[in-house]
């Protein structure tokens, strides 16, 4: 109802200022899926609309995003499942039609403010970071108000909404939202400092069960929080401290902090992250390692973590770059530990540049899981010219090892990529290979290969068209200590974007 009224309102504005000088701009997605999905192939439809008006200082706007069925990239299938099981997961894919976004946005020199759908973030996102992640599907945005003024040395934000709760764990929490306020303000004390501080108050829905009847919650949950800033010609310095605390008394506290440092040929970079209960959704936590992986996958990220990062990067000519980064991770007891160590090599000769790059990633859970795992992955790429049409190609030899109480495994993943750019056409070809046996739900089986291709070009001067078949292979996801399992492709997926 509430989404309703709303959209009402914006057609009436739109409607009062059509006499008046309005600029009007959108863009429209469509695709189309064709997907092997084990016992039959299905057919996917999707489109996204977008339109946005502006007259003087207001803006308004309006997506709306319809799904016959909504594809479920997440739903892990394969050909041990049973028939019946695998058209139960099928049948969680389910034609889905909504406004996703609605606002009213004035933009003058020094205000900003918004009423209807926002994203926001304070800080580095430790405090908060509400916006929509189209990789994993999940959406914190919020529906309400938002102000942000901006003075000569100060700015402020404020803000209060309605976020959706999250039903992914229990369903009594869908069309339930939780409550969401805050308050931010920076001050630049001089050229060179800028201090702040925070206020957030999340009201946030649990289920409870109370004598056998579970019963919707408010817990409330404060957080104060303070950052630094530095910054000048040899280095840039940031900090950030939060603290939380619940209506069950659970205290929480995060640190992050980071240093560059600009030594003449040298750039060096150096992270802190200490975080103890911010395992929360509004929470965006930077996981300080190159890969952005959270200590161990069955380990929730913010949960009871401590971790730091280094970064020399040398850049002796224009031709050559070379960057090595080291990222140790522990909690507090040492049984759930990270290690992340990459490095590059890059060189650009006239026509042609050639990089090399070598990453290792380890993961020990001795704390709940019982679980060693270690990825090995070489690289090599070459960006080159033929006849003035950019080509790449790129060569991965992946090794993953893995011990659990079951026993180990271990397995290579070789993977070839070329792409080529010819006029307003461009085509990708990937071939990646699996030799060797994993229990892993992403993973293939030993011999298995995946080969795809994509086609994309530009019609009309403001179409996007791209094209893919063939296979896509799974694998773990991850984002700021967020991690899911994607499962693999195979299909059909052409996609046409249109802007106006």
């Amino acid at each position: 109802m509430r989404r309703s009224l709303f959209v009402l309102l914006l057609i009436f504005i739109v409607a009062n200022l059509l006499c008046s000088e309005l600029s009007f701009s959108g863009l429209n997605e469509f695709k189309y899926i064709y997907s092997n999905r084990i016992i039959e192939h299905r057919n996917y439809f999707s489109d996204k609309f977008q339109l946005q008006t502006q007259f003087n200082s207001f803006r308004t706007g309006i997506k709306y995003d319809l799904y016959y069925p909504k594809y479920g990239k997440f739903i892990m299938i394969n050909n041990a499942m049973s028939n019946q099981t695998i058209e139960n997961e099928l049948n969680k894919e389910e034609d889905e039609y909504y406004f996703d976004e609605y606002y009213l946005q004035y933009e003058s020199d020094f205000w900003f403010a918004q009423v209807g759908t926002f994203e926001a973030v304070i800080g580095s996102g430790i405090v908060l970071h509400n916006f929509y992640d189209d990789d994993f599907e999940t959406d914190s945005r919020l529906i309400g108000g938002y102000v942000n003024p901006v003075y000569d040395r100060w700015q402020m934000q404020l803000f209060a909404g309605l976020m959706e709760s999250d039903d992914s764990t229990n369903p009594d929490l869908e069309d339930k939202y939780d409550q969401i306020g805050a308050f931010d303000v920076d001050v630049n004390i001089s050229d060179k400092i800028t201090v702040g501080g925070s206020y957030v108050l999340h009201k946030e829905n649990e289920v409870i069960n109370q004598s056998g009847i579970n019963v919707i919650e408010f817990n409330n949950r404060t957080i104060y929080a303070g950052k630094f800033n530095y910054s000048s010609s040899l280095f840039d310095f940031q900090t950030e401290y939060a603290t939380s605390n619940d209506d069950k008394n659970l205290k929480g506290t995060a640190i992050y902090s980071n240093i560059i440092s600009y030594l003449g040929k040298f750039t060096l970079m150096g992270a802190y992250k200490n975080y103890e209960n911010f395992n929360v959704r509004i929470s965006d936590l930077p996981m300080v390692n190159h890969r952005g992986q959270q200590l161990e996958h069955s380990w929730d990220a913010g949960k009871d973590e401590e971790g730091l990062m280094g970064e020399i990067r040398f850049l002796p000519n224009y031709e050559n770059e070379f960057v090595i980064n080291y990222a140790e991770g522990w909690n507090n007891n040492f049984k759930v530990r990270l290690s992340n160590f990459y490095s590059e090599f890059k060189h650009d000769f006239e026509e042609w540049s050639f990089k090399a790059e070598f990453e290792t990633l380890e993961q020990l859970n001795k704390e709940n899981a019982n679980r060693w795992y270690k990825e090995i992955t070489p690289t090599l790429t070459f960006d080159f010219l033929i006849k003035d049409n950019p080509v790449l190609i790129k060569a991965e030899y992946q090794y993953k090892k893995e011990d659990k109480v079951i026993g180990n495994q271990s397995h290579f993943e070789p993977r070839f990529q070329t792409d080529i750019a010819i006029s307003n056409y461009s085509l990708s070809i990937a071939v990646e290979n699996q030799i060797g046996d994993s229990e892993s739900a992403e993973d293939g089986d030993d011999g298995e290969f995946w080969i795809g291709g994509e086609l994309a070009t530009t019609i009309f001067n403001n179409t996007d068209v791209r094209l893919f078949y063939g296979k896509e292979k799974g694998g773990v996801v991850c984002r700021n200590g967020v991690c899911k399992n994607q499962a693999e492709f195979d299909g059909l997926r052409l996609t046409i974007t249109t802007t106006f």
